[in-house]
């Protein structure tokens, strides 16, 4: 027995960080092995003109984020509170609003397509290339909507197989038409376009399923002017990670614009293999990042601060230690990183391998700061989020990018990591002096306990700790000068819970974490373990008959609570001061 651990946690982690990693290689795989394709049948100026185009990506996604992810969540708050009208009703808006103002935002793009170009390709030698692909890319909008809108619904229901299949199956078709109207059709870069669009129509009649069944919880339904107020929620909701696509539309509009303006069309191919390239290292950023959110939100809503740090730190270790192999990797290989996506020209190679090998510099750095991110989204620190997207998306690499294309062409590169590492330490400054004006103690903005009231144990699952630990927490109780009466329930409390998950929700060794805190008025004892799911409420023996020593403590303790959260067993029991029962034995 020792003082709180975080194997659980680390355990936690590791178990989701392989099958958010396995998620994120097939939709970062999928955009890597785009661009292969591309620099290699049409040439790195064709990938430099999807790169040009990546300010329209990032435009179409401020609708997608609006209106499905905030729709998204929404309908679940919704279903939560077992609302289903109201669900139904935020899921019509959310896709057929979102659908059309995604049409009318395509409709505009393509009647403004000539200046759009001009403005991203400065009419340079880049600018037919960039027109034929805008076409599909704009046309794409509705059909994202569509089938990763009504997929986004699919995985809140639980169909995860599904889910997860319509992505995978729509970039396998993506890539597969790429090779076809490229290669065999000769269609150019508006092939590659083009096989997009066909990717989402075609993975869409993966959706017919989900359309018949039974066990869909939202559906569409008719909606008047009374519930425009669910659709002003609607757009509140999603406005949140609509900034995110505001600010990297900026970002990359400016820095595509500096680049081309001082480098030129070789600047663009650079930063466009460069850009590529970092889709292997995001591999690894997003999938760490997604691992942490889910993990933190759970945490976060039991009021386990240690427990947050512990995830948080373990995430930092894993994102960096696979952030720095990749970072490695671009440094040790930046030629061959480079001939993948393209033939490169004789006269660009040193000038590759150099800015390569500076841009890298940026990966550890982008790792940070999606953890900061997802950290501060996962615990529900809003305003934070907020700053810290509007620093790191715009404020700091703009400006910065532009002042160093006017020293030296070679600090370009450098900027994407210096703003990087600029923005982390600036935004941790902002919300430590916002931290320290609120009387919180971190940057991490998490309500302060005072851990004097707190006793945080790990131990494994044995009766004999559990034994152990009912001392522990009577003497604590004593200590901290809660009355006899009252310290006595909450440790024989604790012996029992320990003993019975000792007994029955491990088959094996394993740890259990035990955290009793003294509040004002009331003490919270909470037990995690993960085990298998073991109801302490519900558990009987194999004769039908309540376990004696379970049944003893429902009774000392009727403010008992069970959930399964994560593949954790959560049991929180809740004791009064002065309000225990008087006779433990009855």
């Amino acid at each position: 027995m020792t003082e709180r651990k975080g194997n659980l946690i680390r355990k936690k982690y590791n178990e989701y960080l392989v099958s958010t990693l396995a998620m994120s290689t097939s939709i970062y795989l999928a955009a890597i092995v785009d661009s292969i394709m591309v620099g290699n049948i049409l040439g790195v100026n064709a990938l430099s003109a999807v790169s040009l185009t990546s300010p329209i990506v990032y435009a179409k996604n401020i609708v997608f984020s609006i209106f499905v992810y905030g729709g998204n969540t929404l309908a679940a708050t919704y279903c939560g509170k077992r609302d289903s009208q109201s669900a139904n009703k935020t899921f019509t808006f959310s896709i057929i609003f979102g659908i059309i103002t995604s049409a009318l935002l395509m409709a505009m793009g393509i009647f403004l397509a000539k200046p759009t170009v001009s403005w991203l390709s400065q009419d340079g030698p880049l600018y037919k290339d960039v027109y034929d692909y805008l076409i599909p890319l704009w046309v794409s909008g509705p059909l994202l909507v569509f089938s990763n809108g009504i997929a986004a619904y699919v995985r809140t229901d639980g169909m995860k197989k599904l889910a997860s299949a319509l992505p995978i199956v729509s970039n396998i078709i993506n890539l597969f038409l790429d090779y076809v109207f490229m290669k065999v059709f000769h269609w150019g870069i508006a092939g590659a376009g083009w096989a997009t669009v066909a990717g989402y129509a075609l993975g869409s009649l993966l959706l017919i399923p989900y359309f018949m069944s039974e066990q869909r919880t939202v559906h569409f339904v008719k909606i008047g002017f009374s519930d425009l107020k669910i659709l002003a929620e609607l757009l509140k909701t999603g406005l949140a990670s609509a900034l995110i696509h505001i600010c990297n539309f900026i970002r990359t509009a400016a820095v595509n614009s500096v680049i081309l303006s001082a480098v030129g069309v070789v600047g663009m191919q650079i930063a466009a293999i460069c850009l590529a390239g970092l889709n292997v290292a995001l591999i690894f950023i997003q999938g760490s990042a997604n691992t942490i959110m889910p993990i933190c939100g759970a945490l976060y809503g039991e009021r386990d601060n240690k427990g947050l740090k512990y995830a948080l730190r373990f995430a930092l270790i894993a994102s960096e230690v696979m952030c720095f192999i990749v970072l490695i990797l671009f440094e040790l290989f930046p030629l061959q990183l480079g001939r993948m996506f393209g033939k490169i020209p004789v006269e660009t190679v040193s000038e590759l391998k150099t800015a390569i090998r500076i841009f890298s510099v940026c990966i550890p750095f982008y790792g940070i700061s999606y953890l900061i991110r997802a950290f501060y989204q996962s615990t529900k620190q809003r305003f934070a989020a907020s700053v810290f997207t509007i620093v790191e998306g715009a404020a700091i690499i703009v400006p910065m990018i532009y002042i160093f294309s006017l020293i030296d062409i070679r600090l370009i590169w450098l900027s994407f990591g210096l703003s990087e590492l600029t923005a982390i330490v600036l935004t941790v400054i902002i919300m430590q002096i916002i931290a320290k004006r609120k009387g919180l103690s971190s940057f991490l903005m998490l309500d302060n306990m005072n851990e004097k009231n707190v006793l945080d144990m790990t131990i494994s699952n044995t009766t004999e700790n559990a034994v152990e630990i009912s001392k522990r927490i009577f003497d604590f109780c004593i200590n901290s000068g809660i009355e006899k009466k009252t310290a006595t329930v909450l440790s024989v409390t604790a012996e029992e819970l320990a003993s019975n998950a000792a007994k029955f929700a491990y088959t094996q060794t394993g740890d259990i974490d035990i955290c009793t805190r003294i509040n004002e008025n009331d003490l919270i004892l909470r037990f995690r373990d993960s085990g298998i799911p073991f109801n302490p409420l519900e558990y009987k023996d194999d004769s039908g008959k309540d376990v004696i020593g379970l049944d003893v403590v429902r009774k000392l303790t009727p403010n008992i609570t069970y959930n399964r959260v994560l593949g954790f067993n959560v049991t929180v029991v809740t004791v009064r001061q002065g309000n225990a029962k008087d006779d433990i034995n009855n």
